[in-house]
């Protein structure tokens, strides 16, 4: 008599149960807060869509609710880092405010010695590297010039490392200009480094002592940061770039950020296009 033999059943390894999404609106509240004290951005306009995104990384964390989360990214530098690069808008794009850059450009040309310029934030690099481009036809030394662009989002500070961008992201460029300072990469494009000042990118938040090591410079651009800032915060910030602008340096801002009535700067005009230089009066 023969038996046949029982075939094994599979096994099914038990998905591992998903803790609820967090519903603490109160914790919400304290993870904004906590955001804030730490980068300045205030998330309380955007609350609804944070929520959305927050809640599906917490469950992805087995984080129960706002509060454990908000514990957590102040006790672990790691996650808290997953968590900034989450919550932080990195949408730019390259010869954005074109006519500033170009003004700005020509201030540097009138300098003497080496240039240092900032980029804060520098987002993915667009800002960067469209200043490196400018700065090379303007016919300045590029071993005179160098350029650091700092962040508090890692994501944006490896993509601009790495120097490679999207058509979407070139949209403003001539095809003459895509062809000199870019390489085809698949669908994508990498700028051509070696024919650039030097770009550098450094992983910084303006609010910690690593921003004032950074030394001075001669030209800031800070652009569509401050929109996201209080006006507690924004003075914060324009007290920061007063202690690392060099006293004949040019400060620019995005057209949409609001500066603070401060004594610390004087406002000044070219066209229509608006930059700030440190107050005369601290200067003599």
């Amino acid at each position: 008599m023969f038996f046949r033999k029982k075939e094994k059943e599979p096994i099914v390894e038990e998905k591992p149960k998903l803790v609820p999404l967090p519903s603490d609106d109160d914790g919400l509240v304290e993870f904004i807060q906590t955001i804030k004290k730490i980068s300045g951005v205030d998330l309380t306009p955007k609350q609804d869509v944070i929520k959305h995104r927050l809640s599906y990384f917490a469950q992805a964390h087995s984080i129960a609710t706002f509060r454990d989360l908000s514990n957590k990214i102040l006790g672990d530098s790691l996650f808290r880092q997953e968590a900034l690069n989450l919550v932080t808008v990195n949408e730019t794009y390259f010869y954005r405010e074109l006519l500033q850059l170009e003004i700005a450009v020509d201030f540097a040309k009138s300098l003497q010695g080496n240039i240092r310029i900032l980029s804060a934030p520098c987002s993915s690099g667009d800002e960067v590297y469209s200043i490196g481009m400018l700065i090379s036809q303007a016919g300045i030394n590029i071993d005179r010039v160098s350029i650091c662009g700092i962040d508090i989002n890692s994501d944006a500070i490896k993509q601009g490392e790495e120097g490679i961008y999207s058509a979407r992201s070139l949209h403003r460029l001539s095809n003459e200009l895509r062809n000199s300072f870019f390489d085809p990469l698949g669908k994508d494009f990498k700028i051509k480094k070696r024919l650039l000042p030097k770009c550098e990118y450094k992983l910084v938040n303006i609010f910690d002592e690593d921003f004032l090591n950074l030394g001075e410079f001669d030209i800031i651009f800070s652009r569509n940061m401050m929109i996201y800032f209080d006006e507690a915060y924004r003075l914060k910030t324009i007290e920061r770039f007063y202690k690392v602008l060099k006293d004949n340096g040019r400060m620019y801002v995005g057209h949409a950020d609001l500066i603070p009535n401060s004594v610390l700067f004087d406002k000044n005009m070219i066209g229509r296009v608006v930059y700030y230089q440190k107050a005369k009066k601290y200067l003599d």
